[in-house]
């Protein structure tokens, strides 16, 4: 379960932050934190040198970033989630080189028709696990659903994780928060990881 290859073109934040094999590193631990790797598997996920994240793994693990458990004579990697920064790396991850990255690329081509997307749900709260859909919010005033699942099918391959749209017409998301549907109000009003425009494209209502 969980991500099976991580992107080889992280945004230019993360790769500002760190260097391109703790990127893809950290997206596979952080992206899915609820579960184990053994070394080779972090290897294959993130589509680097042997020696290279075996070195990434220890110093994770000696700052405290990661856990390391054995089983036989394999070592398992896991995010530390008693680590002080472990939310605001998993945050950070998911926005710069994991989960949100994938989604972004996908919905790419379909970018000049889109108003607005982001993911919602408990993926944004981070509170998902491995086996969590991940709820991706789309207003788009001239996309159908056939072009919306046919663009997130190979996100879906790529994350191991159903990928949940929800499509609005601008017109259709605007008059719902107008109007206080309790969905849309709700999705609105929680945490949210923006893919394509922000809050100010969306004429969210005034508070």
């Amino acid at each position: 379960m969980g991500i099976s290859t991580i992107p080889l073109d992280a945004s230019p934040t993360a790769n500002a932050l760190f260097p391109k094999v703790r990127q893809r590193v950290l997206a596979v631990l952080f992206g899915t934190p609820d579960r184990s790797f053994y070394a080779n598997e972090v290897i294959a996920l993130a589509q680097s040198g042997t020696g290279a994240v075996q070195r990434e793994l220890a110093d994770l693990s000696a700052a405290g970033l990661l856990t390391v458990s054995k089983q036989g004579n394999q070592k398992h990697y896991q995010a530390n989630a008693s680590a002080p920064v472990f939310a605001e790396l998993r945050g950070l991850v998911l926005k710069t080189m994991g989960l949100a990255d994938v989604l972004r690329t996908a919905l790419a081509p379909l970018a000049g028709q889109i108003e607005g997307a982001f993911i919602y749900g408990s993926v944004a709260r981070q509170q998902d696990t491995a086996q969590s859909d991940v709820d991706v919010m789309i207003v788009s005033s001239s996309l159908g659903y056939g072009e919306v699942f046919g663009a997130l099918e190979g996100a879906t391959v790529s994350l191991g994780r159903k990928v949940n749209p929800t499509l609005y017409s601008l017109a259709d998301w605007a008059q719902r928060l107008d109007s206080d549907n309790a969905f849309a109000t709700r999705v609105w009003q929680q945490p949210k990881i923006w893919l394509i425009g922000n809050e100010a494209q969306l004429h969210a209502p005034s508070t």
